[in-house]
């Protein structure tokens, strides 16, 4: 195909301007890489945008139309998300793994103009979408078609995700081009990220960690970006940090465990390595510790949500606070507040209140639920948690997940704490059940450490009653092969 003209493609400030801007100062600097070796600089990227964004307007797409992208971590996942920005459209991200109800779903609560999507769900798009246009990739969009005037406002809607529904129906999330780059300019602020660092995405891009943190943070920052698809492999993950020298690692605590797990007979060559931070869900010291002691490299917790993007980052106390989450990104502000929205001083227990310019205001659709959750310029985001006298944050667990039995409040993350010690005891996860006499119970489900050790609830039982309070002790223990996790490895209790 012929050139793409850029720079006579103009809008408004966005990210399309952004990454074009990158492109013209740095065409030949590398920005993509597939993990089998394929790779595309700056203005080899934004020449296929822009001309998959030609082929989205031939297909009738334009300013505020939602654009379904169900693939894995490829290319064309990056290419369709920028493109579809190109025009003002609206990215949904969508795990291609989900099953086929929960993909309905989604279709129904946004009535998708085009679709982006693996082989594998050909047949569900055309049933579940008849008349709307479906491809397999973005080259079947890169057909050359003339790219007509760009209406595209930042303030509008540019994202919707949905958020991660570990207890209920997920609730759809809107974000515009501008909190994107409010988001991605506090954290490149906070990690002094640039082009001269190199990312390696081993995390699902259609999640946010991955979508925010890794994709828009690496390519609007000018920095290349090694992209790993299909199952994880630990080994060629740290291969690939190897290779391609890379200086930035986002991850989850998934990840970061079974890295922690190999043992190696010369260590690997990361000297290049200079940040590794995980997110999605709480990382235990234990496996921290570990990988410290395996690569020499301390990880940092990352903090967010769907409704906010990147919250908090340590980065600076990850080796003597590594339980801490750190403190806010540039610009960004959290506080501790009581039931009674009180400020708490440190180190006391409250509900995390976020403010920041990245977040959304509101849940599409729901706004009861809304009204609770964003209030004035705050979101309350559910989570527990404490400062401490420098301003590094806690999270101690969930507001919701305690567990109210005739009035007593359990925390579960104490009873997890507690059966989690005992020797028969792999992994556990405590919640609260409806229980007729007592309002709520608590239920353990619990993975044993040996296939071959007895499953006994009365032992654990006793355990407990040695350490815990009557109204604490689980009513019910349940043994399972495993715990039901997303691809982040954040526990799906709405199956336990």
């Amino acid at each position: 195909m012929d050139p793409v003209d850029i720079k006579s493609i103009g809008c408004t400030d966005g990210i399309w301007s952004r990454l074009k801007n990158t492109a013209v100062e740095m065409p030949k600097r590398t920005a993509l890489i597939t993990d089998t070796g394929e790779n595309l600089a700056y203005l080899e990227v934004v020449e296929r945008i822009a001309r998959c964004a030609a082929g989205l307007q031939a297909s009738e797409c334009e300013a505020g139309n939602a654009v379904v992208v169900m693939l894995d971590n490829s290319l064309d996942f990056v290419i369709a998300c920028f493109a579809v920005w190109m025009l003002g459209a609206i990215v949904v991200p969508v795990n291609p793994h989900y099953k086929d109800d929960e993909i309905r779903h989604i279709f129904e609560s946004i009535s998708p103009k085009l679709v982006l999507h693996s082989q594998s769900l050909r047949m569900l798009v055309i049933t579940a979408l008849p008349g709307v246009p479906h491809f397999e990739s973005t080259a079947a969009l890169e057909i050359g078609s003339p790219l007509k005037n760009i209406n595209a406002y930042p303030s509008a809607p540019a994202l919707h995700m949905f958020s991660s529904g570990t207890t209920g129906k997920p609730k759809r999330v809107t974000r515009s081009q501008t909190q994107l780059l409010c988001e991605f300019d506090a954290l490149a602020k906070s990690i002094n990220v640039g082009p001269s660092d190199r990312f390696l995405c081993t995390i699902p891009l259609y999640h946010a960690h991955g979508f925010c943190n890794a994709m828009v943070a690496g390519l609007l920052s000018g920095a290349g970006m090694v992209l790993a698809k299909g199952e994880f492999n630990a080994r060629a993950t740290v291969a690939l940090l190897e290779r391609y020298h890379i200086t930035i690692y986002p991850s989850v605590p998934l990840m970061i465990r079974m890295l922690s797990e190999i043992r190696f007979s010369a260590p690997p060559a990361l000297a290049h390595l200079r940040l590794v931070f995980s997110a999605g869900a709480p990382l235990p010291k234990a496996v921290a510790s570990r990988f410290a002691e395996r690569f020499n490299i301390t990880v940092g917790q990352l903090y967010g949500s769907t409704e906010s993007g990147a919250v908090t980052l340590n980065i600076h106390h990850q080796a003597d606070k590594p339980e801490s989450v750190g403190r806010p990104l540039a610009g960004f502000e959290i506080q501790i507040r009581s039931e009674l929205g009180q400020k708490l001083p440190p180190r006391q227990l409250g509900e995390i209140w976020v403010r920041t310019p990245a977040t959304t205001l509101a849940y599409d659709g729901l706004p009861e639920l809304s009204a609770d959750v964003f209030v004035g310029e705050y979101f309350f985001t559910g989570d527990l948690g404490w400062n401490d006298e420098d301003g590094d944050l806690y999270i101690s667990g969930r507001k919701k997940l305690l567990i109210n039995v005739a009035g007593n409040k359990v925390d579960p993350l104490e009873v997890e704490e507690v059966l989690g010690a005992h020797p028969s005891v792999a992994e556990v996860v405590v919640i609260g059940k409806p229980h007729r006499a007592y309002g709520e119970m608590v239920k353990a489900v619990v993975v044993s450490a040996c296939a071959d050790m007895p499953e006994d609830p009365e032992v654990l039982l006793s355990f407990c009653a040695e350490r815990l309070a009557e109204y604490k002790i689980p009513k019910v223990i349940e043994f399972r092969d495993e715990i039901p996790r997303s691809p982040l490895g954040k526990i799906l209790r709405k199956y336990l």
